[in-house]
């Protein structure tokens, strides 16, 4: 019985054994040891597997998730406000324009001589421009500041321009404060980079020696029509007045309180365009004493009145290229006013003038072009003096022929949008008759960006 009983129990544990071991011949039997014929591994006791880990609780498991996803948005948020930062920056620099030209220049004089005494007629070579600006153009604001190195003013301020700008009402409103050019005529607001002759024409370079002023300036649009219209100061500013002792520069002081009115009405259809200008003010002329000589100096009171018409019209000539005809007249008057100091008016001191010019500019394909310009200014219309103030002196005698006319050629080479080079000859005479050789010859070099 006792025998039995062993016997069962080998067996049942044999049974409860068995599978245990075919496990383990299987795993020795794949193994590549098994393959390769090396000898089995005793497999090593069992050995009950560490428990597995407590799970984390939900709560702190959402609260290291919040956690981590928090920092990522913070960093998001400050990447944000530096590509924000920006595209400020950038659209800052989009709002800002650099702009400039240099003209080189050689000047051939037929009557130049050496010295000091006639430096401007001199056969030289000189930088006529050297123009600088930056123009930031806002939604309501604008800023524009332009300066000028030249040969005979050294560095100076051309343009400083405070404007608000309109944009509820169809006029375009502009309303302008600082330092810009007088809106009067075509020829003035003509930039220095696009005329087609080196120099203004002299009815320009007489009446208006400075072509900016101080003041404020109000500029409005509505369809084909354009208006300027300013209140300025009414004293040139960089310019040397030729009746000053020395060349006292007046560099926009106003001499006296009164403001002058400054304006032009103009239409645009595009292959025609044109205006009327006036002006009408008061100015005190005046000359500084020469300690040298026994000169007490003068001053002269005036109201001056002037009066211009303006047009261009353009066409396109076939097979050659466009062809444009501008021209413009202006009629200026001083009248002598009395004034405290100087007593009553002096009627001979009234003075009337009259200029012109007339351009023709013709494109040669893409490159070339020519210009042709005939102007004309007579400082003191002849018919406009009375009899009463001639007398003997040649002074007097001085005045009644002292028109100058000029006619001018010039062929003109863009290289690019950003290079020309101009050839221009100019042959000028007086109305008294003489002859002069007093012919200039003009190359220059211009580069603009």
């Amino acid at each position: 019985m006792k025998r039995r009983y062993v016997q069962g129990t080998l067996l049942a544990v044999l049974l409860l054994a068995a599978p245990a071991a075919l496990a383990q011949v299987n795993v020795a039997a794949t193994s590549p040891a098994a393959t390769a014929g090396e000898a089995p591994q005793v497999a090593a006791p069992f050995v009950e597997s560490a428990a597995p880990a407590a799970p984390t609780p939900p709560a702190a498991a959402a609260s290291t998730l919040e956690a981590r996803l928090g920092a990522v948005e913070s960093k998001l948020a400050g990447t944000e406000e530096t590509v924000g930062a920006m595209q400020v920056s950038v659209d800052g620099l989009k709002k800002l324009k650099i702009s400039g030209f240099v003209q080189g220049r050689y000047e051939y004089h037929q009557d130049a001589m050496d010295g000091w005494l006639n430096y401007k007629n001199q056969n030289r070579f000189y930088v006529r421009h050297a123009y600088l600006g930056a123009k930031y153009e806002g939604k309501n604001g604008e800023y524009f500041v332009q300066i000028d190195g030249n040969n005979n003013d050294g560095v100076v301020l051309k343009d400083a321009e405070a404007t608000f700008v309109d944009t509820w009402t169809p006029l375009n409103l502009r309303l302008t404060i600082g330092q810009f050019k007088v809106p009067f005529g075509y020829e003035i607001g003509q930039s220095d980079a696009d005329r087609e002759l080196p120099e203004r024409a002299q009815v320009i370079l007489g009446l208006f020696p400075g072509d900016r002023d101080r003041g404020a300036r109000l500029q409005a649009s509505y369809d084909i029509f354009r208006l300027k219209v300013a209140l300025v100061n009414g004293a040139s500013f960089g310019q040397k007045d030729p009746s000053d002792y020395k060349g006292v520069v007046q560099n926009g002081f106003d001499p006296n309180g009164f403001k002058t009115v400054v304006g032009r009405l103009g239409a645009d259809l595009g292959f025609l365009a044109g205006g009327i200008s006036g002006l009408w003010g008061r100015t005190l002329d005046t000359k500084w004493p020469d300690p040298t000589k026994s000169d007490l100096g003068s001053m002269y009171y005036f109201e001056q009145l002037r009066l211009g018409a303006d047009a261009q019209g353009y066409i396109d000539v076939p097979q050659v290229g466009g062809l444009a005809v501008k021209g413009e007249i202006i009629w200026a008057r001083k009248t002598n006013l009395d004034y405290p100091v100087l007593g009553p008016a002096n009627t001979c001191l009234n003075s009337q003038s009259l200029g012109w010019m007339l351009t023709v500019v013709q494109n040669i394909g893409p490159y070339l072009g020519v210009a042709l310009r005939f102007d004309q200014f007579d400082p003191l219309l002849s018919s406009t003096v009375d009899s009463r103030c001639y007398d003997s002196s040649s002074a007097t005698k001085s005045r009644d022929k002292d028109r100058l006319s000029r006619l001018g050629a010039a062929l003109v080479l863009h290289g690019s949008a950003n290079i020309k080079f101009t050839l221009s000859y100019e042959h000028p005479w007086e109305q008294s008759g003489a002859k002069k050789s007093n012919d200039i010859v003009t190359t220059q070099l211009q580069a603009r960006f």
